[in-house]
């Protein structure tokens, strides 16, 4: 039985994958900052850690075990990377870590890994360290200097019923509500990946050792136009949409060019993508379901 360690893990896809792990019968400990109930009771070990802290207590707890992997999704920058590398380098083979779409940079149809390189990727410290730039750090930092076998998840937007950041949500709400939904093109491309679809990717990867960098998705885009039809169509309503140039705020699917990713790789490696119409469509009819009823 192998012996996971999970840095966060008690939050939407990251809940997901350790009750895969679970279920699966592996032996699983959640480390978090003991803020929130932990929703494995009887089922886990939990470590109290703020793992950003390279001196809190609960790093003792870590090291004092031998790990057979470890899946990070709350490593956001160069120095959460260098935490990881100075605690774990001793006692841990495989390292699998949630990282982003938004480490590609740039307007292409269709990111692919390669778009990204973070062997030949030079941090520079007066970079203002966004979102983006810090998993492109984090990136850099682990792949180069680890002393463990490394594996990158770069997710799009991840939706799901349980979705916390409630961004599909606000799309519905505002069909619902016949309020107007603002692009900027029309024609740009999006994916994103179901949440249950993530967990699934990830605990595929942790059983199969896949090292490297991997995009995570649906195997399929869709403009923004689509997205608007398969809403209109699964709510409903008829949507009042403004394409325009200006600058849009409260529209978090919003670009001005394509922002999708190419997943053929893991597709290759023998991960099964899914369509976005399988299961997008039947998540905006259950949103507005729930919503009509609130």
């Amino acid at each position: 039985m192998k012996k996971i360690l999970v840095l966060g893990g008690t939050n939407f896809f990251g809940k997901k994958a350790v009750q895969l792990l679970l279920d699966k019968g592996y032996e699983v400990t959640v480390a978090t900052r003991g803020n929130n109930p932990i929703p494995f009771e009887g089922k886990v070990q939990h470590i109290v850690l703020d793992a950003s802290d390279s001196l809190h207590a609960g790093w003792q707890a870590v090291q004092a075990q031998q790990w057979d992997a470890v899946f990070d999704n709350i490593c956001y920058n160069a120095e959460d990377a260098h935490i990881r590398i100075e605690k774990l380098g001793q006692q841990l083979k495989h390292y699998y870590f949630t990282s982003s779409l938004a480490t590609y940079m740039g307007d292409k149809d269709g990111y692919v890994e390669a778009d990204f390189n973070p062997l030949t990727y030079e941090i520079n410290p007066h970079k203002t360290v966004d979102y983006g730039e810090g998993k492109r750090q984090a990136e850099q930092v682990l792949f180069t200097q680890a002393p463990f076998q490394v594996t990158a998840f770069r997710f799009p937007i991840v939706l799901d019923n349980d979705d916390y950041t409630k961004r599909l949500h606000s799309y519905v709400d505002k069909a619902l509500k016949h309020e107007t939904i603002q692009f900027n093109n029309p024609d740009a491309k999006i994916n994103f990946v179901k949440g249950s679809s993530a967990a699934n990717a990830i605990v595929w990867a942790i059983e199969n050792e896949q090292a490297g960098s991997f995009n995570i998705s649906s195997h399929d885009a869709i403009t923004r136009q689509t997205f608007i039809e398969w809403l209109e169509e699964m709510t409903g309503q008829t949507i009042k949409v403004d394409y325009t140039d200006e600058t849009i705020t409260g529209s978090p699917f919003n670009t001005r060019h394509h922002w999708y990713l190419n997943s053929d790789k893991i597709a290759e490696a023998g991960f099964q993508l899914d369509d976005l119409a399988s299961w997008l469509k039947p998540l905006m009819k259950d949103l507005s379901d729930e919503m009509r009823v609130q």
